[in-house]
């Protein structure tokens, strides 16, 4: 059954009955509404043997939250592929497919993902949130340096602002709130943006959405949509030497291009461009900056973290975690002349100075990296050394002793 921190619904998974005709049904129903209760941003079902062990990401965190009976004739995964409208009979290959549930909020969307294992076919249900709470630059929480230079690159006409970090670090929030700045300008510009998927829809501006079965691929799409007559260009992720010679291409030609990018700082976000064979040239003309963002969680301003977790004494604000919501760590770098961290950075790039050596010529021209924002985070109370240290890994280990 669902622990008892994570029982905001009335029906409990003991209660469910393999053999009865709507067990996959009712399961299903309690595990989306349980998900979405409790803020969850995706939903496990894990195929164990005879049972399916149900898991929750909630802030970032991955808990287990019960066990779902098995024996049943029609089990959840099937029931979620055609809520999905995916073919049951294929579950033996990975597949992905937009929810469609009845009881869903109009806020939210869903989007699932089914891949085979040695007890069958695993589901991931990622649930997709559009909080008007975010939908400006000036609501994220970031830092008021990193506000100030995503608003002044908004604001340019050509060259590439890019965003680095891992899968859930809060990279789309932040493209999609500049996207949202650029269409409410006047005059209007032209603004596409080709994503994989299309996680929430912005009006006044086009988007298209990867079918590589089609044979939409990212880097064709990218090539093609340039004739297109647009000003701005939003592609979703920068992963090969193909799309990243098309994006940046484009930011030399007039166009400003936001793209994000898997490295876990900005020195490693130069590199990654090099390695994937960049012209240095190309990187110093048209990278306009570069951000490195995080999300660790808050403490909780309920319980203030010293909260128990068993469910007599389980704060009811932060489901016994002592954690509620999460703030961004982030460090900007602009590359256009203004920053004196930006050109240290590309002198040792130029250089070809390891990696080590990039992040101490930044240090010494004045930069702030995500350790010492995190720092300050801590010091202001408004996280904890050892959730520093879950996000930031060795580079956070000052902060936890």
């Amino acid at each position: 059954m669902l622990q008892q921190n994570f029982q905001p619904t009335r029906l409990a998974l003991a209660d469910l009955q393999p053999g009865d005709d709507r067990f996959s049904i009712d399961a299903v129903n309690l595990l989306l509404s349980a998900a979405i209760d409790v803020g969850a941003s995706d939903l496990h079902l894990h195929p164990r043997g005879e049972d399916w062990e149900i898991l929750l990401r909630v802030d970032g965190v991955l808990t287990q939250v019960g066990v779902l009976p098995g024996g049943g004739s029609n089990d959840p995964v099937t029931r979620l592929m055609v809520m999905a409208a995916l073919p049951t009979y294929r579950s033996s290959q990975p597949m992905e497919g937009r929810l469609r549930w009845e009881s869903m909020p109009p806020e939210i969307s869903m989007r699932l993902g089914v891949f085979p294992s040695v007890h069958g076919p695993r589901a991931v249900v990622r649930l997709l949130r559009r909080s008007s709470e975010l939908d400006q630059l000036d609501s994220l929480e970031l830092p008021s340096d990193v506000t100030d230079a995503l608003q002044h690159c908004s604001d340019q006409t050509d060259g590439a602002i890019l965003l680095s970090g891992p899968s859930g670090s809060g990279k789309t929030t932040t493209l999609y709130a500049m996207l949202r700045r650029i269409a409410a300008a006047v005059p209007r510009r032209s603004v596409m943006t080709i994503e994989d998927p299309v996680e929430s829809i912005i009006d006044s501006i086009s988007q298209s959405e990867l079918d590589e079965s089609g044979g939409m691929t990212l880097s064709s799409a990218l090539r093609s949509a340039v004739r297109q007559d647009i000003e701005v260009l939003l592609v979703s992720e920068i992963r090969d030497p193909e799309t990243a010679e098309a994006a940046l291409q484009a930011s030399l030609t007039g166009h400003l291009v936001f793209s994000s990018l898997h490295a876990t700082d900005v020195s490693a976000a130069l590199r990654r461009l090099s390695q994937l064979g960049v012209p240095l040239h190309a990187i110093v003309s048209g990278v306009r900056a570069i951000v490195s963002q995080r999300l660790v969680r808050r403490i909780c301003p309920v319980c203030k973290g010293e909260t128990g977790s068993d469910s007599a004494d389980a704060c009811k604000n932060c489901l016994g975690t002592g954690y509620k919501d999460r703030i961004p760590l982030a460090q900007a770098v602009r590359f256009d002349g203004g920053d004196p961290v930006g050109d240290a950075l590309l002198n040792s790039l130029e250089a070809g100075q390891t990696l080590e050596q990039m992040r101490r010529s930044a240090k010494q021209a004045g930069g702030v990296d995500l350790a010492s924002r995190a720092q300050q985070y801590v010091e202001a109370g408004f996280t904890t050394p050892a959730e520093v240290y879950r996000v930031l890994g060795r580079t956070g280990i000052f902060l936890a002793r």
